[in-house]
């Protein structure tokens, strides 16, 4: 009967978040953390293990990914912490229900256009925008890191008696501000990201590789 009791506060405080994307915003900052954590840069450091057959060395990778990421993930872990797992009345329709459906829907849309464009600029070549930690990134990072750094952001940074007060809303604006200085930077300092991934092998094309991308001219500068 005791557990049954105590599971209701858990239960409800779920049904204020989206299901399933909303659970570790329901269970708390660490589950929170665990879970932007494991979108990225965890699940890309196993992909880039297991699909292309390399280890994720920061100095090789996009400053995003390897700092900007992590502290976007405290962002989200100090939000729910902010508000107690329950975000405020005031950005509730943002992070359940249809708005919060069309946000998740519009960080896929970007990442689906950014992807296209990537490789109309020059950026990326089609053989890395096939790569399986690119693939990734468009399709499952955006909608999902998305969905749940943003709406933990929000409600944190909108809590009207934040648990923290203002240094609480301080360190969300100073990680976020930072994972957003991360991807200034990267746009400015290129790194390779994503290697020409073959799929008829199933590994990364073998190097030399031809320099058809502004990313794969940095590769071979380094």
């Amino acid at each position: 009967m005791a557990a049954k009791t105590a599971s209701r506060p858990s239960a409800h405080r779920a049904r204020r978040w989206l299901p399933l994307l909303g659970a570790p915003l329901a269970a708390g900052p660490v589950a929170t953390f665990s879970a932007a954590f494991l979108l990225s840069p965890g699940i890309p450091a196993a992909v880039a293990l297991l699909g292309e057959r390399r280890v994720l060395k920061p100095r090789h990778e996009f400053r995003a990914l390897v700092y900007g990421d992590p502290l976007l993930a405290v962002a989200a872990a100090c939000g729910v912490a902010q508000c107690r797992s329950v975000p405020p009345s005031s950005v509730r329709s943002w992070v359940r229900g249809p708005l919060a459906v069309a946000a998740s829907a519009a960080w896929l849309g970007f990442g689906l256009w950014q992807w296209r464009a990537e490789v109309r600029c020059g950026r990326f070549n089609r053989a890395q925008a096939l790569a399986p930690t690119k693939i990734y990134h468009q399709l499952g990072v955006y909608p999902m890191l998305g969905y749940l750094a943003g709406s933990a952001v929000l409600a944190g940074l909108a809590c009207p008696q934040p648990r923290h007060g203002r240094a609480g809303k301080a360190l969300i604006a100073a990680c976020v501000g930072s994972w957003a200085v991360a991807n200034v930077i990267d746009r400015r300092h290129l790194k390779l990201g994503h290697p020409p991934y073959d799929w008829r092998r199933l590994r990364p094309v073998e190097q030399p590789w031809p320099i058809e991308s502004d990313t794969l001219r940095s590769a071979a500068a380094e």
